[in-house]
């Protein structure tokens, strides 16, 4: 059988689709952002203006920092740097939801729901990310992240055209550790070109796509059809 008439060769082509369009939007925030940054950046950082810089600067303060996102309990959120907008959580979250299904069909276990499985098969197809980092990138940032919005232990991540090129993790100003979202991007991109590219993949691909979505209709289709008809019904009424 032809890999492109599979169920699973179209839903990566429309992840493909999606990932590269969010992406893209995601980029335009940050740019926006640091453009941002050089304005409030060119004044006074002495006297009152250092007190109400946050207002002067019209940014919204409930969402993340300037240069990197730090933990919302830190000193520099509630009384440093002023908070513009990047996304760079919702960023973030994106790619770890695409390396947690890409993992997943490149194994030949049933459990889907493996994270760590799963975020350990997509990374053993590249050689830059230790055993270490990659704990840390799953515990600490995409369980963190995914459970709690922040990373774990007060770290931080950041996407920043000033970021360390080729390095997934670096140390910030005040000693965290970071994650360099700038570099786990184009892992993610290339990492599903090869997987789209590589007939060799689809018989198992397909066949872990089918055991997925074969447990999400035995688990949710009959309340989706309950909730529908609810709906309906309320409709006529």
């Amino acid at each position: 059988m032809n890999y492109k008439s599979t169920e699973v060769y179209r839903y990566l082509i429309f992840l493909q689709k999606y990932l590269s369009a969010d992406l893209v939007l995601f980029h335009k925030l940050s740019q926006d952002a640091e453009k941002e940054e050089k304005r409030c950046r060119g004044k006074s950082n002495t006297g009152l203006w250092k007190l109400f810089k946050l207002f002067s600067c019209n940014i919204d303060t409930t969402v993340s920092m300037i240069e990197t996102t730090k933990y919302p309990y830190s000193f520099e959120f509630m009384f440093g740097n002023p908070i513009i907008a990047r996304s760079t959580i919702p960023n973030t979250q994106t790619l770890f939801s695409i390396i947690d299904i890409l993992g997943y069909l490149n194994r030949n276990e049933p459990d889907f729901s493996a994270t760590s499985k799963n975020f350990i098969e997509f990374f053993n197809h590249q050689t830059t990310l230790d055993p270490l980092e990659l704990r840390l990138l799953t515990k600490v940032y995409r369980h963190g992240i995914t459970h709690t919005y922040f990373p774990k232990l007060n770290m931080e991540l950041s996407y920043h055209s000033s970021n360390p090129q080729g390095k997934f993790f670096f140390i910030s100003s005040n000693g965290n550790l970071v994650l360099n979202v700038n570099a786990l991007i184009p892992v993610v991109k290339n990492r599903i070109q090869s997987i789209i590219d590589d007939s060799s993949l689809y018989s198992n691909m397909q066949n872990q796509y089918s055991v997925m979505v074969n447990n999400y209709e035995s688990d949710c289709r009959s309340d989706i059809e309950e909730l529908k008809n609810k709906l309906k019904n309320h409709n006529t009424i």
